[in-house]
């Protein structure tokens, strides 16, 4: 069957825009991301955040509409050097490990229910079940100062 000469028209700007939205860059706080975009992410997980500052870093965090608590630590640099997590669900990793996330999904796959993986360029802890996740991600070539990874919670 051939659509009509109007609804050929219109699937066609509908398939070209969604086309279009495939290649527009979408900036996200990720983990090594920059901290400006983290207003952005506010729509993206559905929750405000606030802001804690001290002199070496900032922690911006929200808690997603399913009650998971996220904390992003941005330096002063403008760089998100960690992350951490707790609820009753996952949140969106993908999201929130950015670059990270292959190799948070390779340690997962080795690990079974539990990951741990510490490299000198990334620690990723994350455990749970189901309404008890908790985790942190950290890249401690771009922590500052005196922060551990004991500070990041």
């Amino acid at each position: 069957m051939q659509l009509p000469s109007r609804s050929r028209t219109l699937s066609l700007q509908l398939a070209t825009a969604l086309a279009l939205l495939a290649f527009v860059p979408v900036s996200h706080a990720a983990l090594g991301g920059d901290a400006a975009a983290l207003d952005a992410e506010q729509s993206l997980f559905g929750a405000p955040y606030g802001v804690t500052k001290s002199p070496l870093y900032s922690v911006h965090s929200l808690t997603t509409p399913a009650g998971v608590r996220i904390r992003q630590y941005a330096g002063t640099s403008g760089h998100v050097f960690a992350v951490a997590w707790d609820g009753p669900v996952l949140p969106n990793l993908e999201v929130l490990l950015g670059s990270s996330y292959t190799a948070y999904v390779d340690g997962q796959r080795q690990r079974g229910r539990g990951v741990r993986i510490q490299t000198p360029a990334l620690v990723v802890e994350s455990t749970g079940m189901m309404r008890a996740f908790v985790g942190k991600a950290l890249l401690p070539a771009h922590m500052p100062g005196t922060v551990s990874a004991r500070d990041i919670q």
